[in-house]
This record gives C-alpha cells, structure tokens and sequence, in this order.
C-alpha cells in the first residue's frame, strides 16, 4: 500500500486495474486447470468427496477459471469478484460449458461477504487475498462463512518467492509512477526474460499475466509461518499444502500421475525442470505410492525453512503458496 493510501483507495486502485486488463483471462482457461486443480486438491489433503455435489464460494473469481473447474465436478458455486469486466468473462466461460446453472456470479468483495454464517462446504480464494488491503479480514470472512466441518483454502504471494521480483516492482514504479501502462511498458522492456517465462507459464500469448505481474498497484507477501498462524488464531486443522511444505511431500507428488500435467508449466525454468528430473527419480528410488487421501502432517520448523528456501531458488514458478484448514464442529 502506498504511502497516504486507504484501504478504500487500494480497492479503487486494484479494481480499476483488473476493470481495464481482467485477469487471469487466459487462452486456454480448460488446460490451466487441468494442469494442477486434481494435484492440488490431492496435496491440500481434501479428498475427492470433499469437492464433488457440495456448496462452493470462491473469493475473487476473476475470469471464472477455478469457479468453473469447480461447477464441472458436480458442485453448486458461488464466485464474487469486484471487476464487472472480469465478471462478464466468468459469465461468458461459463455460458459457453453449460456450467451457467452451477454457477452463481456476484459483484461484491471478500472484505465484506454478504452471506450468512456457516453456509458453504468449501471457501477459497486463490491468489486475492494478497491485493486486498486487509488480507486477514478477507480469512475471518471466509471462515464465518464456511460451515463447520467445512474447508478453508488460502492461497497467498509468497515472501521468499518473489523477493527478486519485488526489486524489479520497486524499479518500475520508481520510472513509471503510478501508470498501469507505463509500468506493464517498462516491465517488458527491461525484463524480457521474466515477461517471456510468465507467458510460457501461462501459455497464453497475451500481456494479461504481465498486467498483473508488473502494473498491480498493490500487493502484499506472506510466509508459510504467518499463514499457519492464521489458521491457528481461527482454530482451523491444517490439511496439507500446494506446493507442499515438507520435502517428503514432495516425493510423494511426483509420485502422482496427475504430476505430469503440472510439469508443463516448467517451460522457460530450466533450473525447475531439473529438479523435477531429481524429484521423480528420487521418488521411483525410494519406492514411493500415489495413495489417494494421503494425510500430511503439519510441516517442522526446519521443513517450512527448506521448503521456503527452495522457493527462493525458483523464483516465480512458486509465487504463490496454497494452504487448507477445516473448520472445527461446534462440541468438538
């Protein structure tokens, strides 16, 4: 947040931006979910049952890719976003599958959710909370919202992840000021390499991702430590983690067939697909199963700090880390 800004002037400031470039809008919105939603949901620790026939709330739908992954396995949705644009897109993508029954598409923001108490089976929100102003109001909304029982999946920037990357932020809003476009302008020219592999990442030949990457104007990072402490305050179980946070873990998700898709998104990070290479390989040498409904433990001190580490090393491939936590049931 800028200095002098409310958190009334952030959500002005991130909506006019996403109003102008909706995101994630990319070309082929089915292949991005396809790449890593069974993996994810497998790593989280939410069995299958979990979410299939349920009620779902999606904070911050953009474009309605995750909202209608998610209406396809059979679930009743509710996806709120604040952009009309990106709405619009939803609406669209979701005409165009026959999903629009499954889907329900409001206008409002995950700071103030207007529904009642214990109402839905699953709450996510996948990489907003981060541009809001008040992340942890968006969580205790969530929560508030989900029923006991229910899940709660937050996915947030990571500190480590995007240290570099933050530098190459503060460069071009020093030259740019506060011109979304001047900004996406400069970040493509001083860093081709960066735009090149964000687009690779998304398989999307449009500048949608270097909108979001380079002109947001605001954004907050987060570490594994502080998420789990979320959880904590709000006496959620943890679940598991996308990416995960033990090293074993990771053993065990190149194990999993559906790891194969999530490894197109290597492209352009080459120091990643190399250690994908070790990754399977130590896990075939080590005997280890792709057993459905494993359970994870919650990850040590010295875990979260390899893991963490390791995200540093990679850069944006791990932007965003992904973490899930029931709600306890009133008398337990």
């Amino acid at each position: 947040m800028t200095r002098g800004s409310t958190p009334a002037d952030v959500q002005q400031q991130v909506v006019a931006m996403y109003e102008s470039h909706p995101f994630p809008s990319y070309e082929d919105k089915f292949r991005k979910t396809a790449e890593e939603m069974h993996l994810k949901m497998r790593l989280l620790g939410v069995a299958e049952g979990e979410y299939k026939n349920r009620r779902i709330l999606d904070c911050g739908c953009g474009t309605g890719e995750f909202s209608c992954w998610y209406a396809a396995q059979g679930n009743q949705v509710t996806a709120v976003d604040l952009s009309g644009p990106s709405l619009e897109h939803a609406r669209e993508y979701a005409q165009q599958y026959d999903l629009s029954d499954q889907v329900d598409f409001v206008r409002m923001s995950v700071l103030d959710l207007d529904f009642p108490d214990d109402t839905f089976d699953l709450v996510y929100s996948y990489g907003v909370l981060h541009h809001t102003a008040d992340p942890l109001r968006g969580l205790e909304n969530m929560v508030r919202v989900c029923k006991p029982g229910g899940i709660v999946v937050v996915s947030v920037y990571s500190r480590y992840s995007r240290l570099i990357h933050r530098q190459k932020q503060r460069l071009i809003n020093r030259i740019a000021g506060d011109d979304i476009e001047k900004r996406f302008k400069w970040g493509k020219r001083l860093f081709p390499l960066t735009a090149r592999k964000l687009k690779l990442r998304a398989h999307d030949a449009s500048d949608a991702i270097l909108y979001d990457q380079f002109s947001i104007p605001h954004e907050s990072l987060h570490t594994v430590n502080e998420v789990l402490g979320w959880l904590d305050d709000h006496e959620l179980e943890y679940l598991g983690a996308f990416g995960p946070l033990r090293v074993r873990d990771y053993l065990y998700a190149a194990s999993i067939p559906e790891y194969k898709r999530l490894e197109t998104t290597f492209q352009g990070y080459l120091l990643t697909r190399l250690a994908s290479g070790g990754l399977k390989g130590m896990s075939r040498l080590l005997g280890f199963r792709p057993q459905q409904d494993r359970k994870f433990p919650r990850p040590s001190r010295l875990s979260r700090f390899m893991v963490q580490s390791g995200w540093f090393l990679f850069g944006l491939r791990f932007s965003c880390f992904s973490i899930a936590g029931r709600k306890p049931i009133k008398g337990d």
